[in-house]
């Protein structure tokens, strides 16, 4: 699994396994000729083999300013009205670098060091805004998600047949980090993870990776204690802080490389997840729809 109104949008084919064609005036088709792909255009190739190299050597390929500035700020307005009015669901918690929420119990062998990655506990939190509160209010990112140009491009990158999410709370949603949040250390359960940034902070919240690091920190006995002064594995693995702006997606493989969002010092941090799976049908179980968004099978708590 891979883990986003304007009238003036039409809808102009029933949805197949590419997704809607829609007609996405939001993407900078200046700058990411995806809209070429059907004809294979040489500028469409050249920019799926530079994607596809960087996600090779370093497992992230950022596409700076691939939605227009205009539908940026619609979307940054649109969720922060529906902030205001109590929408989304803040989430905190406890867990180590692989996402094993029992950290204080991790498996046998390591139960005698306690500053084992497994056994050392990190933090996280935010506030998550699912897809059900957003179409209604944001609807240009269901035209962005449902996008048959989007979908094609990310498979032909990525290089796996995916299908836009349905469920209905997880398929796409915005991740509001406030002063005190952030997203700790860690390595993600799903392959890849597609962000669409918003609104970076204005100090803190900065995005952090350390390509291809997930062998090297399996064999770590210790937890580093300070991992921002210093790389936190080896000379020949530096972690990455990539520059990121309002506008930019980027697609990410965090199953293999450590990774957070640093804590929010100032402002406001927002972004938005694409979630695209592997099988068409896939949907979230109802343990990970009450952690993260607040539902309920039947509903929301």
């Amino acid at each position: 699994m891979v883990w986003f109104s304007y009238t003036k949008f039409s809808v102009l084919l029933p949805k197949s396994d590419l997704g809607h064609a829609v007609i996405v005036t939001m993407i900078n088709y200046s700058k990411y000729p995806i809209n070429n792909q059907t004809y294979k255009s040489p500028e469409y190739d050249a920019l799926v083999q530079s994607c596809k190299e960087q996600i090779r050597l370093q497992g992230f390929v950022c596409l700076k300013r691939f939605i227009e500035s205009k539908y940026v700020d619609d979307l940054v307005s649109s969720i922060l009205d529906l902030e205001k009015k109590g929408f989304g669901f803040y989430s905190t918690e406890k867990h180590n670098a692989f996402l094993e929420a029992n950290a204080s119990s991790p498996r046998e062998e390591h139960c005698f060091n306690s500053l084992h990655p497994r056994c050392v506990q990190l933090k996280s939190s935010k506030l998550l805004m699912n897809a059900k509160d957003l179409s209604s209010h944001a609807t240009e990112l269901e035209n962005l998600f449902q996008s048959m140009e989007l979908l094609q491009f990310i498979r032909d990158v990525l290089q796996i047949k995916l299908y836009p999410s349905t469920d209905p709370y997880g398929k796409y949603y915005a991740n509001i980090f406030n002063e005190g949040d952030g997203l700790n250390w860690h390595f993600d359960r799903s392959e890849f993870s597609i962000s669409l940034i918003l609104q970076p902070a204005e100090e803190g919240g900065m995005f952090q990776f350390v390509p291809n690091s997930k062998e090297v920190v399996e064999g770590w006995q210790e937890m580093p204690s300070d991992m921002n002064s210093t790389p936190p594995l080896c000379t020949s693995i530096m972690m990455q802080e990539p520059e990121l702006a309002s506008g930019d997606l980027y697609l990410f493989r965090g199953q293999n490389s450590l990774h957070r969002v640093s804590e929010i010092v100032k402002g406001k941090r927002i972004n938005v997840i694409l979630t695209f799976n592997s099988d068409p049908d896939g949907v979230l179980n109802n343990y990970t729809l009450k952690k993260f968004f607040g539902v309920e099978k039947s509903g929301h708590l």
